[in-house]
């Protein structure tokens, strides 16, 4: 993917492959862990409200390292972040086996967690660096890796389940050689000075140096022509009539002008959206390898349910910049939310393993467009940084209660009814998928909707 007719220096593109292979080590670890839960629960033989409440320690510690690592990168740079991040990430993963009690476990898990709240703020502070130097946005294909790399987490932990490798081999295995990646990977990065110097190079930064040698011819010409541009204040009067008249349409919660009550029903059900959408996206890391051992699969059909998932998300996240392009963030995510749910909901009814199977695949692409559709609407909101902090802090609480939540509906009505809260959650995204619309961005001084070359300019500025 070319990002430029230029070439770029070879630091640059070495930085991009360090920060994807940070994003491929940020997306094996979890998947390698996902993979071997239903081995974890066999040998500590935890019933399924106990691992319910055990799985909640990746969300809890994720809450407190999402925190530790905005103050690392703070303090130490996106860099060191980075480097030492991925590592301590591994630890845990590698001492998952010797847990001797679902409390030992749970504390590991925590650890575990909290180790991948702060990899997943540096690695993104870091491709923030990147990304200046680039030009243009690369946080998508990084994103992708990090689902690739959970697809290969998840077919390397079936395979080994497959094989009968124990869960230390496998987890002493793989937290040594994703640890020696992520120190390779290391050597790549680059401080975040590195990354705003370059916009001055590249002409970026060239806009803001014109503008006082441009200031001082014009500020001479306008007294003159001063009397001339005395008819626009008689046209203003005119255009605040359909300027309320636009803001009673439904245009008005995001109106960039006010930060009133709309705004904040807006930023209200984002979060709500966010919320369910990491239920859905969450709750196949833990319980689709269980629900397909209880539908009857072997060991290694099992494991291979969160790769699934991962796979089909791959695919949607390469392709999601064409995809909205040509649908729109609404079209987008109501459809596939509604083939997530219509998806789950038949493979629930009919119970069979390889159905379930491929009812995952189809569940992590309709789901894959949530997040950037409710960070991107976000960024668009009078306050983008509190309301991206709301967004993301309701993520990481969904993927906290995900696991208690579908533990305790299991224990008492069984596994199936209680994934069943996914299929809901799924229409509820749907029906909220409007607040997404790029139609509702924020009117401009002159009080009229920004142009469509702006909105893409918004879009480019949220998440992955």
């Amino acid at each position: 993917m070319r990002f430029g007719h230029s070439p770029l220096p070879a630091p640059l593109r070495r930085a991009r492959l360090s920060v994807s292979a940070i994003f491929f080590v940020h997306g094996a670890v979890f998947a390698s862990w996902a993979a071997r839960v239903p081995s974890v629960e066999d040998e500590l033989r935890l019933s399924a409200g106990v691992l319910g409440l055990v799985l909640a320690g990746p969300g809890l510690g994720a809450l407190a390292g999402s925190q530790a690592g905005g103050v690392l990168v703070h303090r130490l740079g996106s860099r060191a972040t980075s480097a030492l991040a991925p590592v301590g990430l591994s630890v845990p993963l590698g001492l998952i086996p010797a847990a001797d009690s679902a409390w030992e476990l749970l504390a590991l898990l925590v650890l575990f967690g909290a180790a991948d709240g702060c990899t997943s703020v540096a690695m993104n502070a870091q491709a923030v660096a990147v990304q200046s130097r680039y030009g243009r946005t690369v946080m998508n294909s990084m994103h992708a890796v990090r689902s690739i790399g959970a697809v290969a987490g998840g077919l390397a932990g079936a395979a080994t389940a497959g094989v009968g490798l124990t869960l230390t081999t496998q987890f002493v295995l793989t937290a040594v050689l994703l640890g020696v990646v992520s120190a390779f990977a290391a050597a790549g990065l680059q401080p975040d000075e590195e990354g705003r110097e370059p916009r001055a190079k590249n002409g970026e930064a060239a806009p803001l140096t014109e503008p006082p040698p441009t200031e001082t011819p014009p500020t001479e010409t306008p007294p003159t022509e001063t009397p001339p541009t005395e008819t626009p204040p008689t046209e203003t009067p005119p255009t605040e009539a359909p300027l309320t008249e636009e803001r009673s349409v439904p245009l008005g919660p995001d109106h960039g002008a006010r930060p009133g009550a709309g705004s904040r029903t807006l930023v209200l059900l984002l979060t709500v959206m966010t919320f369910l959408a990491a239920l859905v996206e969450d709750a196949p890391a833990s319980w689709s390898g269980v629900y397909l051992r209880e539908s009857g699969a072997g060991a290694a059909l099992a494991a291979a349910g969160y790769a699934a998932f991962s796979a089909g998300g791959v695919v949607t996240r390469l392709l999601n910049d064409r995809l909205v392009n040509r649908l729109g963030w609404v079209r987008l995510i109501r459809t596939g939310t509604l083939c997530c749910a219509a998806a789950l909901a038949a493979a629930l009814l009919l119970g069979r393993p390889v159905v379930m199977l491929a009812a995952l695949v189809v569940a992590g692409a309709g789901i894959s467009a949530v997040f950037p559709g409710a960070f991107t609407a976000a960024g668009a909101l009078p306050r983008p940084a509190l309301a991206m902090g709301q967004i993301g802090f309701a993520g990481n609480l969904g993927w906290l209660l995900v696991s208690p939540l579908i533990g305790g509906l299991a224990t008492l009505v069984g596994l199936p009814a209680a994934l069943g809260v996914l299929v809901l959650a799924s229409v509820i995204i749907a029906l909220l998928a409007p607040v997404t619309a790029p139609g509702t961005a924020p009117v401009t001084a002159s009080g009229t909707p920004r142009q469509r070359g702006e909105r893409r300019s918004t879009r480019r500025g949220g998440r992955t």
